[in-house]
């Protein structure tokens, strides 16, 4: 019913935020590992 889709739509959102937070996240270290160390660096974040 219409419970289902408020609970779907509810998750979806939720799954979009964490998605962005974990986006930002990565570009903000990104930017001060850039910021405070050589850009060659940024390949040593790869693994």
């Amino acid at each position: 019913g219409q419970t289902d889709g408020q609970v779907m739509y509810i998750l979806a959102i939720s799954l979009a935020a964490a998605e962005a937070s974990i986006g930002l996240a990565l570009l903000l270290q990104l930017h001060r590992r850039r910021q405070n160390l050589n850009i060659d660096s940024v390949s040593e974040m790869r693994g």
